[in-house]
């Protein structure tokens, strides 16, 4: 974890957990000095956060809402300028980090993917406990976690090798099917740490994960224009693509490229539904598909045979 990526979730526990941890706390439960900890809640501070430490409570640490951070008090969303002021403290950040950075914030203040449960404690406990055991490579169990593909709700035994909050996402080794697989965090009620050290750790298999949620390592260019219409839909429907997203040389307009899943999975559905607000520059297989699925669905609402 790389300082700034620490500052974050600094902020996060400050936010789900307010006055339950001295600077010392947090330097213990993040494995750093607790003057990395200072350092980090100074930056937090000159970003334009108020922090209380308050002596009646022992200097446990907490996050005043203001003005312009009133949102905090409900645990909502961050504003654009609220993060604008946060990304004002990593500016020291080397180009590479920030850029990185950056982007994360991006997607992972918005949260419209997993909603203000991604805010509360459970949410953000069942991460935690996700996270240690991934660092201290134990096996978990998923308990009661809601599968859409197989269509029921059971528990998962599973090695946890990688987490993505921004999208919703964990990466994960499922010892009774013996192949890594991707889990919705939002669809796990509970996480139970096990004893059991990893078994399988050979066979875990990395995907990259695209901007629309999708893992797969085969990844294709996309290249899109999208007017204001297709914009909102395409960046509250998928946070993640505002880091792909410039403006295009029309006005109103705007340019996106990034790579996606080689089957167009998240995309191809939001081209069909936004058709009249966007243009397809690239590739030819994209649009190909988006033109089958256009007479696919004229047939079958031509067809006399429809019910209605």
């Amino acid at each position: 974890m790389t300082p700034r990526e620490r500052i974050i979730r600094v902020l996060l526990y400050l936010i789900s957990n307010p006055y339950q941890c001295t600077s010392r706390d947090l330097s213990k439960k993040f494995a750093v000095h607790v003057d990395r900890i200072k350092d980090d809640l100074r930056e937090l501070e000159r970003a334009g956060l108020s922090l209380d430490r308050p002596a009646e409570r022992q200097y446990r640490i907490a996050i005043l809402p203001d003005h312009s951070f009133r949102e905090l008090t409900y645990l909502q969303p961050l504003s654009d300028s609220d993060k604008a002021l946060i990304k004002s403290a990593l500016r020291m950040a080397s180009t590479k980090d920030q850029l990185y950075l950056s982007k994360k914030l991006d997607s992972l203040y918005d949260f419209q993917q997993l909603g203000l449960r991604a805010l509360r404690k459970p949410a953000l406990e069942r991460i935690n406990q996700l996270e240690q055991a991934r660092k201290n490579k134990r096996q978990v169990v998923l308990k009661n976690y809601h599968s859409a593909s197989s269509n029921n709700v059971g528990d998962r035994h599973v090695e946890p090798f990688h987490l993505d909050m921004a999208n919703d996402l964990l990466q994960a080794y499922d010892t009774e099917q013996k192949h890594s697989r991707h889990y919705r965090l939002s669809r796990i009620q509970r996480v139970e740490i096990l004893d059991t050290p990893w078994q399988y750790e050979s066979d875990h298999r990395h995907g990259i994960t695209d901007v629309f949620g999708i893992v797969d390592n085969q990844q294709v260019n996309v290249h899109l224009t999208v007017d204001v219409f297709a914009y909102n839909g395409l960046t509250e429907q998928f946070p993640s693509t505002k880091a792909y997203l410039v403006p295009g040389t029309v006005e109103h307009t705007w340019d996106f490229q990034a790579p996606v899943n080689h089957e167009f999975k998240g995309l191809h559905p939001f081209i069909l539904a936004h058709w009249e607000h966007l243009d397809i520059l690239r590739p030819a297989t994209l649009r190909n598909q988006a033109v089958a699925s256009a007479k696919k669905l004229t047939e079958k609402f031509s067809s006399s045979e429809g019910g209605g």
